[in-house]
């Protein structure tokens, strides 16, 4: 599976550990992958691919239908400076053999630690 993201940050250097989000079973699991790159506009934009992407420790491959009906709970940045600041996911894609699930605005700000 992988994972297309576009956010606003104000964070220049941002790079993002994991993401929590909710399952339509209530069930909440941590996004993480295997290998990523990511890209910060000026304009405050953050664009990252995320691919090899598990459910906790597990890989999510053939699983995006749990995703349906999801929402973000939780995001775990990380920024090489130590600046704090706002994260505000814009669209999440996710790719999965074939199938492309879009989700717009899953939440809408988060303060980074």
């Amino acid at each position: 599976m992988i994972l297309y993201l576009e956010a606003e940050t104000d964070i220049s250097d941002l790079v993002i550990d994991f993401i929590e989000v909710r399952l339509r079973s209530g069930k909440v699991v941590s996004l993480n992958w295997d290998e990523s790159g990511s890209e910060s506009e000026p304009d405050n934009s953050y664009y990252a691919v995320y691919e090899g992407v598990n459910f906790d420790e597990e890989c999510a491959d053939g699983r995006a239908g749990e995703l349906e009906g999801m929402q973000v709970v939780h995001v775990e940045p990380y920024s090489y400076s130590g600046q704090t600041g706002f994260i505000r996911i814009k669209k999440m894609l996710f790719e999965d053999g074939g199938r492309m699930m879009r989700f717009e605005e899953p939440f809408l700000q988060t303060k980074a630690a």
